[in-house]
């Protein structure tokens, strides 16, 4: 949930800007356009019911929050919490810098076990690898649920998909479909030929560009994940782009901006009329629709055709989704809402993550001479003299596999992961933790901590993953990039590979430089996002084909 914006929906309180979307132009700023300038006077004039009803808000969150105060729980037996005030809350804390960041700087404070409170709700923020732990592991089964936000709850059906549904039989069922029929070995050898088939794709175009020919290789990242995920889901002819409404791009991004929360999520009575007067629930009702009707084209595209001549290898996932709603003598039978929320955790879910991940490795390893230097010679040693990509094998990258880690744990893909939700009371290093508390684990902060990773922490060093062992998320937390326990993503053992594989093929055959005499000190590495944190700016880079007869 996105915690900055409730000031921002008060836009006729004073005079705010809004960004537009960054340009995929590095050297173009985004633009700004002022909204207009309202004072208290006016508001009181023209819309007095509205300001009855703020002011009666106001007043009612205010006895909620000294209600909260006088609970059945004694303050002296809660973690420790900044200064709150009235109405907001700790808001005041986390405004202007990224939440990530605040309530890591908080964490310094008030320790690895701290609340806060945005509006009346109350957040336990934890910020160390043992508290992790100990919710994604030793209490798994108590913090094991999710929260009901208004775009969640609309964007998923009615909680039917695998991400933000609470924890239940249905929801078992829909992740083991998803693991088995789309993620797991069934779909291994489809989804190695597609990426192999988009790699050699890319590499053909890069290898005819003229030389100094500056590439967006953020656009390159996005078009391969998305045509290897949407080709082995959706088929190999799937709907390019929707039948109406936004493109395809427009349509996800304005789909994880609403996934991000809404000031009613935490502002009940108030944020319900911010809401509604700012227009986020106008909003939320077009990216549904949009959404919806994409994914309906998809599924009405393969009722079209009957799977019934085709191999189990050619049959997507929707094909195998549908065959198992008419039966499934083996298990669980999904109807058709279950498909859709399926086919959405897909899109807002399978693409995004990786993608940013390839950027911010390539990134990393174009501003690192001797990372991209010692990459190279392991990837062109281990693979030898190949003219195919499929002949590329990783297995014995052990570097490459270093690299990737370190980017996973430098930047976070979810710096605060999805919130977690306790199903029964319980305690959390001493302190008592009430039955439908909203847990957010810092994993962006804990990656970071000087404490666990030494002085460099903030470093790109893949050798210090050199002599480490266990698996991160399972049984070691100092890093958890993709989570942890029963709500872990369920692509942590394939996403890592499919990124190697990426980044091998790309400096095999390519040495990359920085366009326009760029320094590797001048690299633009700022971040940009909330729930999913990418990079500001496009990573473009000047590619040329590597000169075997140099080595």
């Amino acid at each position: 949930m996105r915690l900055d914006i409730i000031f921002i929906h008060l836009y006729w309180l004073d005079y705010k800007y809004r960004p537009t979307r960054v340009s995929q132009n590095p050297t173009t700023a985004p633009s700004y356009h002022p909204k207009p300038s309202m004072d208290i006077l006016t508001i009181v004039q023209q819309w007095p019911i509205t300001t009855a009803l703020v002011i009666f808000s106001i007043f009612y969150i205010f006895l909620q929050t000294l209600k909260s105060s006088n609970s059945s729980i004694t303050n002296s037996s809660l973690p420790p919490c900044p200064p709150k005030l009235p109405v907001i809350g700790n808001l005041h804390h986390i405004l202007g810098k990224p939440r990530h960041e605040a309530l890591w700087q908080l964490s310094k404070e008030y320790g690895p076990v701290m609340r806060i409170y945005i509006g009346s709700k109350l957040f336990i923020i934890i910020s160390s690898p043992a508290m992790a732990k100990e919710i994604l592991k030793t209490q798994d089964h108590v913090f094991c649920s999710r929260e009901s936000f208004k775009a969640t709850k609309r964007l998923t059906y009615n909680f039917l998909d695998i991400a933000f549904s609470p924890h239940n039989t249905h929801w078992r069922e829909m992740r083991k479909l998803l693991v088995t029929e789309f993620i797991g070995p069934k779909r291994a050898k489809l989804s190695s030929h597609v990426l192999v088939t988009e790699i050699e794709s890319i590499i053909n175009d890069l290898s005819s560009y003229s030389p100094n020919t500056e590439v967006n290789l953020s656009n390159m990242f996005m078009e391969i994940v998305k045509q290897m995920v949407c080709k082995v889901a959706f088929g190999e002819k799937y709907r390019r782009q929707p039948v109406k409404g936004p493109s395809w791009d427009v349509m996800l991004e304005e789909a994880m901006e609403l996934l991000n929360g809404s000031v009613g999520d935490s502002f009940p009575i108030l944020g319900f009329f911010i809401d509604q007067f700012s227009g986020w629930n106008r909003r939320l009702n077009d990216g549904f629709r949009n959404l919806d009707g994409y994914i309906d084209a998809l599924v009405d595209d393969h009722l079209k055709h009957d799977s019934g001549d085709m191999s189990e290898e050619d049959k997507d996932f929707i094909h195998t989704i549908l065959d198992m709603s008419k039966q499934n003598a083996s298990g669980y039978q999904p109807n058709h809402a279950d498909l859709k929320a399926l086919v959405m955790d897909i899109l807002t879910g399978g693409i995004d993550t990786t993608v940013v991940t390839l950027i911010w490795a390539m990134s990393e390893i174009n501003k690192n001479t001797r990372v991209m230097r010692k990459l190279q010679s392991e990837i062109r040693t281990c693979a030898g003299k190949i003219q195919k990509v499929s002949e590329l094998d990783t297995t014995n990258m052990t570097y490459l596999k270093m690299v990737v880690k370190e980017t996973l744990r430098l930047h976070t893909p979810a710096p605060l992961l999805v919130p977690h939700v306790s199903i029964s009371q319980t305690q959390l290093a001493g302190y008592d933790i009430s039955s439908s508390t909203v847990v957010l684990i810092n994993a962006w902060g804990i990656a970071r901590d000087p404490c666990t990773w030494g002085e460099n922490a903030a470093e790109f060093y893949p050798e210090r993953f050199e002599n480490v062992d266990g698996d991160f998320g399972r049984d070691r937390f100092e890093m958890m990039p993709f989570g942890g326990g029963r709500r872990s993503c369920p692509a942590m053992n394939t996403a890592p590979t499919n990124v190697e594989f990426v980044l091998a093929a790309f400096l095999y055959w390519f040495d990359w430089e920085l366009p326009g005499g760029m320094k590797c000190e001048e690299l633009n590495m700022e971040n940009g996002g909330t729930l999913v944190l990418g990079k500001k700016v496009p990573l473009c880079l000047v590619p040329k084909k590597h000169n075997w007869e140099d080595d």
